[in-house]
């Protein structure tokens, strides 16, 4: 079980433990041949939702962009595409420092999301970056940029591997380095029954 559903929506249980990395594994299957079927962003208003789901955005945020989404499905789109672009380039330069392309494409749109970043104070008064509301349809695209910058410009950046199950290559965090799998519950232990499998096998 690698998914839970999400108002109504199956999303991907967040598992790389950075949210630049959970957009990265909404596309299911890095190494393994295109097919729809790996693609957990099918349409905007799921993008809106998983926004939610992995807390880059607050559920009024993500309620507001789903009506304009309806509104505005041309638009909306366009969006869409451009946060799976990002995706892409995010997951190219993570796995291939030297991708100049790839670093200048999610650079641009960091940029874009740190001229439209507010700096706020909480109760305790602690300051943080945030994004406003009032980017419209363009604010989980930023939201993703922003998150993406964040894990780009931390030592966490080193720490990144990629699931090696061939139908899988999810992104995580491997701070100890001891971690092999995205999860032990799916791709580690399927790859324990293919052993297991594989030795029972006769001569």
């Amino acid at each position: 079980m690698h998914w839970v559903n999400v108002e109504g929506y199956p999303m991907p249980i967040p598992i790389g433990g950075h949210p630049a990395l959970e957009l990265c594994n909404t596309w299911a299957g890095w190494s393994a041949p295109p097919s729809p079927e790996r693609e957990w962003l099918r349409d905007f208003d799921r993008l809106a939702v998983w926004t939610g789901h992995v807390r880059l955005l607050t559920p009024t945020s993500v309620a507001r962009l789903r009506e304009q989404g309806r509104r505005d499905p041309t638009a909306a789109h366009e969006v869409l595409a451009a946060t799976r672009q990002l995706r892409t380039a995010l997951h190219d330069i993570l796995l291939d420092p030297h991708d100049t392309d790839a670093f200048r494409h999610v650079a641009e749109e960091a940029q874009r999301a740190a001229a439209a970043a507010t700096l706020e104070t909480d109760r305790t008064g602690l300051a943080h970056w945030s994004l406003p509301d009032d980017l419209g349809l363009r604010l989980p695209l930023l939201a993703g940029a922003r998150a993406a910058a964040d894990l780009l410009t931390t030592p966490a950046r080193t720490e990144v591997r990629a699931c090696p199950a061939d139908d899988c290559g999810w992104l995580f965090l491997d701070p100890r380095g001891r971690r092999r799998w995205c999860s032990m519950a799916t791709c580690g232990n399927r790859a324990k029954v293919r052993a297991w499998a594989a030795r029972r096998q006769p001569l």
